[in-house]
């Protein structure tokens, strides 16, 4: 018996770096991280300001550093600096976007949980591609304002 296999969708992939395409913002973060540092040092010492900029800099990481993407049939994947998180698009119950990215939730409803219970990607410079795939694999699922 002949199987009838359908094509798969190529994964879409990409990177976003924050940072780099916000050039503004990156500044301004940079100066406060720096001037916490500065004061965290005249107050404590060296060791407290260089303690401050590590703290602060892994607490950002997510804007400072680059992350990659990846949509596929299965599900959703990020790769950030310290960790990758995956999510089956059955699990996915919910999205909603904002200018800069698109926030995956395993809830059906808002909640104080969703910072702990879903999956931000960065849109990059790949906003409607996200989106389309995004709203072809969930379909009426998310609000996507």
């Amino acid at each position: 018996m002949e199987q009838v296999s359908t094509p798969q969708t190529e994964p879409l992939t990409w990177r976003a770096y924050p940072a780099r395409q916000r050039p503004a913002a990156a500044v301004l973060a940079g100066l406060a991280v720096a001037a916490v540092a500065l004061a965290c040092a005249a107050t404590g010492g060296l060791f407290w300001g260089i303690l401050a900029i590590v703290v602060l800099l892994l607490s950002l990481y997510r804007f400072f550093f680059p992350s990659r993407f990846v949509i596929d049939s299965e599900g959703v994947t990020a790769t950030y600096l310290l960790g990758t998180q995956r999510f089956a698009w059955s699990e996915i119950r919910r999205f909603c976007c904002d200018r800069h990215g698109l926030y995956l939730s395993t809830r059906s409803r808002r909640s104080r949980l969703d910072a702990y219970r879903g999956l931000y990607l960065l849109f990059g410079a790949r906003r409607e591609e996200v989106l389309s795939r995004v709203r072809a694999s969930l379909g009426p699922k998310g609000d996507a304002t």
